[in-house]
């Protein structure tokens, strides 16, 4: 794997902030040439700086208006539970991310819904339901304050 430069790092963070930029669009911003942009943009995902592209969407226009987070206290914390967990939970939609956390709980969810009554069907039926779960705290987030899926790179 290459060290990068300021060229990369420019070219990473153009393409966070706006996946449909062009070679010739990227060159006029870092200054090269459209085919060395596409070099390196062909390299760093090869090298898995880049791993996917992706459109972000509106989740109201969608109807998504319930977001929320689940805090898990499992009841097995052994490689294999914790496997387990991970395989089950790549079957739930509405789960858009699970994370191994550390403190006094185990696992963090966040989850979206069109509607409070999906919500809490989903979360007694299918995560409570889980014979890992010993428990679950559910957080409703009310205010997005800041939402980026941006990393930060200093060029």
């Amino acid at each position: 794997m290459n060290a990068l430069d300021k060229f990369d790092l420019n070219i990473l963070r153009l393409l966070q902030q706006d996946a449909t930029f062009s070679n010739a669009q990227l060159s006029e911003r870092v200054n090269l040439s459209p085919s060395q942009c596409h070099r390196r943009v062909k390299r760093l995902e090869q090298e898995g700086f880049i791993h996917h592209y992706v459109a972000l969407l509106d989740h109201r226009k969608l109807g998504i208006s319930v977001h929320a987070v689940v805090i898990i206290k499992v009841r097995d914390v052994s490689r294999e539970a914790k496997e387990t967990f991970k395989r089950q939970i790549q079957h739930y939609d509405l789960v858009t991310e699970c994370w191994a956390i550390a403190g006094d709980k185990d696992v963090m969810l966040k989850i979206v819904a069109p509607s409070l009554e999906v919500y809490s069907d989903f979360l007694s039926e299918q995560i409570l339901s889980m014979p890992n779960v010993a428990s679950a705290e559910s957080y409703l987030l009310l205010d997005n304050m800041k939402y980026t899926t941006e990393v930060p790179i200093q060029p």
